[in-house]
């Protein structure tokens, strides 16, 4: 099995710096419809990080088909850790919320970005590339959003 794997769109390239063994799938100012109809939604790895949903409509929400493609592809995923990585938009960052704690998934929070307020600086990019390597699966009865990830439990 793969070791690491990072999907989505150009946000999450910076991770990869700090996490050179994670094999690269993403595209750049892309959707998440438009990522999961050309990328598919069958992966495996121990760790996964989804980097999805900052340049979908602002009015997502989970009943959307963005947000359903974005459930198909979780649906797919087999790994021991899968990691998110939230949008800036309240909507989208909600309905992965939702998703996350479905699967016990572990949420992260870009807490150091560029100028433009959606990518993460190279010190925001390594938190994220630290963060994502925790073990074990997220603690959902202990509310922490939007402060830090939730946390974790063995297992």
């Amino acid at each position: 099995m793969i070791d690491c794997m990072i999907l989505g769109d150009e946000i999450a390239d910076s991770i990869r710096q700090f996490r050179p063994e994670c094999e690269l799938k993403t595209q750049a100012n892309t959707t998440t419809e438009r990522w999961v109809r050309e990328n598919g939604v069958k992966f495996a790895a121990k760790t996964v990080i989804i980097s999805l949903g900052s340049y979908d409509a602002p009015s997502q929400s989970l009943n959307n088909e963005a947000l359903a493609a974005l459930a198909r592809l979780r649906a797919g995923i087999k790994a021991d850790q899968v990691f998110w990585l939230l949008p800036t938009r309240a909507e989208p960052a909600d309905a992965m919320r939702a998703l996350a704690q479905l699967y016990k998934d572990h949420l992260m929070v870009i807490e150091e970005k560029q100028r433009n307020l959606i990518h993460p600086t190279e010190r925001g990019a390594e938190t994220l590339a630290r963060e994502s390597k925790r073990q074990g699966k997220a603690d959902w009865t202990r509310q922490s959003w939007p402060k830090q990830s939730p946390a974790l439990i063995p297992g």
